[in-house]
């Protein structure tokens, strides 16, 4: 593969990044995370049945203790509430609460809403091949191991 090809590809990931700062401001002590976070809970919570901790972490493939510790936050801030299994204590259901639902309704669904006008412009399977291009690559460099380090601190490339 043509190394320009990797470095436009790299410079479009730094783009992308400046994507999420274009979101609305965001009430104080929240972050486009949490905003995810909402996102994924309402929408698992459109199945019909409740929500568990376990079942976030999985959808967004995050690590439970990052999404436990993202839960707390939102629950500090009154967006979520957590409740403790009755049989089993561990597991943990999560809702969201009244402020957690207008946030989801204002930060994703008409947020959301207002951008797919604006990408009316582009073919939806350009779409597609973006976020599935970006996923596979984020796969394979987080299979891929790092190169060593040498005594210089360089990375060794082999």
């Amino acid at each position: 593969m043509e190394l320009s090809l990797v470095r436009d590809l790299l410079a479009s990931f730094h783009e992308a990044r400046r994507i999420t700062e274009l979101m609305p401001q965001l009430p104080a002590g929240m972050s486009p995370r949490h905003i995810a976070v909402i996102d994924t809970i309402h929408q698992l919570s459109c199945g019909g049945s409740g929500v568990k901790v376990s079942d976030v972490s999985r959808a967004m493939s995050v690590t439970r203790p990052s999404i436990t510790k993202l839960i707390g936050e939102l629950e500090q801030l009154s967006v979520v509430q957590k409740t403790a299994g009755t049989e089993d204590k561990r597991v943990v259901w999560v809702q969201l609460t009244a402020l957690g639902e207008r946030y989801y309704e204002h930060y994703v669904y008409r947020y959301h809403s207002w951008l797919a006008e604006r990408f009316s412009e582009l073919e939806p399977e350009q779409l597609r091949i973006t976020a599935e291009t970006i996923r596979r690559v984020h796969s394979i460099m987080e299979r891929e191991t790092m190169p060593a380090v040498d005594e210089g601190g360089m990375q060794t490339y082999n």
